[in-house]
């Protein structure tokens, strides 16, 4: 129960987190830069972005092992459960940029190649930043020293008291809590889904298709047509899209940007 409770308000900490940092960074930066794409500038904001959602998933829990008397295995089980809830949603966003990718590649048939070999280095960059955000959580755990350096950041705290304050606020507390169920069971769903993937794949299986997302039905349908008016593809390439319980202001952009290309 200690474990779903630290689970419930990480997602809590994710949820306002992305609500602020879309009014705070990406949406002056849409208004300032409107469609122009700037590679420095959305590099650093990504990486600035998945760095504090790494140190904040720490500052998380170790404030809850903290305020509570818990054994050593229950202190591992916190900070495996936030390094696994943290995985998993970055997984997610990459999984989301890689299928925003194959659907431009897919239906763009004029998608010229320096584009496309921007979109690649893009989604290059940003699995390698996932990767170092992973590293500087499991860090954090490993070495107090960094834990401590990287959680007393005046950023980190400024965001931990805000998203706090905004979970308390009589109102929002429902609203914010509601939105923090649907997040912690979609978290669940992908971790199962997750599972099943590995214990297929150590199997030898193919893994079952989700035809229970309206959107993959909608790609489905419009494969079969593309391949019904091209007689000379006969196979072509199923896009998975991930569904998110929430949409932020950086996907927006970059789903208008995409378009645009």
């Amino acid at each position: 129960m200690l474990i779903i409770e630290n689970i419930f308000y990480l997602s809590i900490v994710y949820i306002v987190f992305n609500f602020i940092w879309g009014l705070m960074v990406q949406l002056p930066k849409m208004m300032l830069t409107g469609m122009k794409s700037n590679i420095t500038i959305d590099h650093t904001i990504k990486a600035i972005r998945y760095l504090l959602i790494s140190t904040l998933t720490y500052s998380t829990c170790n404030d809850y092992i903290f305020n509570h008397s818990l054994s050593n295995q229950m202190v591992i089980m916190v900070y495996l459960s936030g390094g696994l809830i943290l995985s998993l949603y970055l997984a997610g966003k990459l999984n989301k940029k890689q299928n925003i990718f194959k659907l431009a590649t897919s239906v763009t048939a004029n998608l010229k190649f320096g584009k496309k070999n921007l979109m690649q280095q893009q989604l290059t960059y940003e699995s390698h930043i996932v990767g170092v955000s992973i590293v500087v959580f499991a860090a954090c755990v490993g070495i107090p020293i960094v834990g401590e350096i990287m959680s007393r950041n005046p950023l980190n705290i400024w965001f931990l008291n805000t998203i706090d304050g905004l979970y308390k606020a009589p109102i929002l507390k429902w609203i914010i809590g509601l939105a923090g169920i649907i997040f912690m069971l979609s978290m669940f769903q992908r971790a199962i889904n997750t599972i099943q993937r590995i214990i297929s794949k150590l199997k030898g299986e193919k893994p079952e298709e989700n035809n229970d997302n309206p959107l993959n039905k909608m790609m489905n349908e419009f494969e079969k047509m593309n391949n019904s008016n091209n007689p000379f593809e006969n196979k072509k390439e199923k896009v998975e899209l991930d569904d998110d319980v929430y949409v932020d202001f950086e996907e927006m952009e970059e789903d208008q940007e995409n378009e645009k290309k």
